[in-house]
């Protein structure tokens, strides 16, 4: 319980303690900022006034707040600049506005919310470069926008519903054809997935403007549908979803004290093109209900929207569709927005013309020529041309000058040349950055192309690698495999081999020693050592077994002296014809496995002196003449001897031995097999080069050699 006490005292402590970070100095500047913001639509020299103030109070006090509050100088020096960036690009003062946007992208020291920052300034700076009709720059500059982190959430969640704002809005009135098309419908769902609990709504404000936004997009699409779509009734389905975004944004509004000229002008605006649509297409009637309601909504608002004209008329009335537009227009005339206002009066004068109205069109073209040319003609000739508000209104210039002679508003045949003049001028000015724009979203098209192409064949090699790569590995593993089965095969079949030549010599030995001991005439000398030999034969027997089978002795390497495995020997020896037995001095070091070796010296002594009636047996060990990286030890007898056409075959486990000249029982062979298969082992185990031989002739005797590894 103390514990959670102290937790919570801490984090009471670190709550004050960061409520008390900030001076009333402080606070004041970000209360200024906060207004600014809150204002940004409701007025937009206002909400000026008060990022100004919050800027200056950064600059006065300046060497202290970096000095002692880094963070919070820069964080609301980068606030206060974006709000002033984003009011004069409203007011359509691009000098100023890009002045703002300079001076935030010129912050380099690091502050916590600057990667919201810089998406807002790169916002504000495509929403500018969008009216300069650079469209393709404010793609680029879209594309860099990125504010996913929460340290300000409310700041976070604008940024990302201006972003999807501006986009909706550079494919919504500044592109044509299918990019504009399938970048609305992306970005659209974009919105759908991300609009996570109303994030991208933070307010009143910027929920006007996110449905202004989204019923401007599929008002765009129900007219383009038709063309690049298929599928049948999309347009009608569009449309409907523009209705249904305007009448959630006036049920804002209905709900809200305070609704800003902007909004509403932009909902009215849009309201009377889904009027004009509904007139000229039978198909939409099924919205009908819905535009009755947003109706109600203006008529029971009518002192709050400023509503002067008769709402009852009908929504099928094309009076309706202009009183409205008309209302639009004077509200655009209040906030003093001149983009606004020279658009506005465009959009009234094509309401006209298309309804052949051309003098009721002819006032509102005449005025925003006079409008243009006034505010172009008071513009600083020192600004950058890119900057210059003529810059910005190609477009519309182009709609004005055309219009103007459609209407025939002047008489003057010279005044209206000059206006075919000016209209080519900006048509063409219009064409070249519409051009450039198309040029650059095909060559996009291309590269996204491209891309997918190569993430294709890269993701097909990558395929096409790990098939090759697993059809090596299989292969290789087959093939090992295969190498493995035919070496357990060859173990399997020398086994079998071992085994039977095992059983063959076995009988072949044990039979004699068996028929002597079943007679009952014979001597117990001779039965005495029948059974001898018969026992030597058991022993030779079950070593081969051992030997030859997997789980057999294992070869153990090390390096001994020769005299130590013959004296071990000796103490083992039988020896039944009293022969001369003898074991030279050997003191020579050799590699090997030392039982292995005195099993093999075993063997080939007992079948010497089994063999050697008179004379000796001798055992004797030298370096090997022909490379002394070897020694060789040799065991000599005086016996019988071999026939040499049968020394190939002393090895040989297929092939058994009989000494012909011989008058003791028994087999001549098995032990030199043993002994074989021993120096075989020390050959693969030790240096290559290890081997046996024979010498052997006739009534003078037998020498067996065979070479180990010297210790150097």
């Amino acid at each position: 319980m103390k514990k959670i006490l102290l937790f919570l005292s801490i984090l009471l402590f670190v709550s004050c303690a960061r409520d008390e970070v900030f001076s009333d100095y402080q606070k004041n500047i970000k209360n200024l900022n906060n207004q600014s913001f809150k204002e940004r639509l409701y007025d937009s020299k206002l909400s000026l006034q008060y990022a100004d103030s919050a800027l200056r109070l950064l600059y006065l006090d300046s060497v202290n707040l970096i000095e002692n509050s880094h963070d919070f100088y820069y964080d609301n020096v980068a606030r206060a600049l974006n709000s002033m960036a984003y009011e004069n690009f409203l007011l359509s003062d691009f000098e100023k506005a890009n002045e703002n946007i300079k001076k935030v992208y010129n912050i380099d020291e690091s502050y916590p919310n600057k990667d919201v920052e810089l998406a807002i300034t790169n916002i504000i700076n495509a929403k500018m470069m969008m009216r300069l009709r650079v469209s393709w720059e404010a793609d680029e500059l879209l594309t860099k926008c990125d504010c996913k982190h929460n340290y300000h959430d409310t700041l976070c969640h604008w940024a990302n519903s201006q972003y999807y704002v501006t986009k909706l809005f550079l494919n919504c009135f500044y592109r044509d054809g299918k990019y504009q098309y399938n970048e609305l419908v992306k970005t659209l769902n974009e919105i759908e997935q991300d609009n996570v609990n109303q994030q991208l709504m933070i307010d009143e404000t910027q929920a006007y403007t996110l449905y202004y936004a989204l019923t401007e997009s599929c008002q765009i699409l129900a007219h383009i549908s038709n063309f690049y779509q298929n599928e049948e009734g999309k347009n009608v389905f569009y449309f409907k979803k523009s209705v249904e975004y305007l009448k959630k944004s006036l049920e804002l509004m209905n709900d809200n004290q305070r609704v800003s000229n902007y909004d509403l002008a932009n909902n009215l605006q849009t309201l009377a093109g889904i009027i004009n649509d509904l007139n000229r297409n039978a198909d939409y009637n099924s919205t009908l209900d819905d535009l009755n309601v947003i109706l109600l909504i203006i008529k029971e608002n009518s002192e709050k929207f400023g509503v002067h004209y008769p709402i009852n008329i009908g929504v099928l009335d094309n009076d309706l569709k202009m009183n409205i537009l008309l209302h639009a227009d004077s509200l655009f005339m209040e906030i003093e927005n001149p983009y606004q206002i020279i658009a506005s009066k465009s959009m009234v004068s094509d309401y006209y013309i298309r309804d052949g109205k051309l003098a009721e069109a002819r006032p509102y073209l005449i005025f925003a020529k006079n409008f243009m040319d006034s505010i172009n003609e008071n513009e600083n000739p020192d600004m950058p041309i890119e900057y210059k508000f003529k810059n910005t209104t190609s477009k519309m210039a182009e709609r004005i000058y055309i219009g103007l002679i459609r209407t025939k508003a002047s008489e003057d045949p010279n005044v209206l040349t000059n206006w075919f003049s000016m209209y080519q001028s900006e048509s063409f000015k219009a064409f070249e950055k519409e051009k450039y724009d198309f040029n650059y979203m095909e060559l996009r098209s291309v590269n996204n192309e491209n891309r997918k192409k190569m993430t294709y064949l890269s993701l097909s090699i990558i395929l096409i690698f790990i098939a090759f790569a697993t059809i090596f590995v299989f292969f290789r593993y087959a093939r090992r495999n295969n190498r493995l089965l035919k070496k357990q095969k060859q173990l399997d079949l020398e086994r079998i081999a071992n085994v039977e030549t095992c059983l063959s010599i076995f009988r072949h030995d044990m039979s004699p020693y068996i028929m002597f001991l079943q007679r009952d005439n014979i001597p117990d000398e001779i039965k005495h050592d029948a059974l001898q030999k018969l026992i030597v034969t058991l022993n030779n027997t079950m070593r081969w077994i051992n030997i030859s089978t997997p789980n057999g002795l294992p070869f153990k390497k090390t390096s001994f002296v020769l005299n130590d495995a013959f004296e071990s020997v000796a103490k083992g020896i039988t020896n039944p014809n009293n022969v001369n037995l003898i074991f030279k001095d050997a003191p020579c070091e050799v590699w090997g496995d030392k039982n292995l070796v005195e099993i093999m010296l075993r063997n080939l002594i007992n079948n010497a002196l089994r063999y050697t009636t008179k004379g000796y047996v001798k055992v004797s060990a030298k370096k090997y003449e022909k490379d002394k990286n070897f020694v060789q030890i040799t065991v000599e007898d005086t016996g019988c001897g071999i026939q040499k056409e049968r020394l190939d075959e002393l090895f040989r486990s297929d092939k058994l031995i009989e000494n012909e000249n011989s008058n003791s029982i028994g087999h001549h062979g098995f032990g030199l097999m043993l002994c074989a298969y021993i120096i075989k082992k020390h050959d693969d185990e030790t240096r290559r080069g290890c081997k046996i031989w024979v010498e052997s002739e006739v009534n003078k005797g037998t020498k067996i050699h065979f070479i180990l590894c010297a210790t150097i």
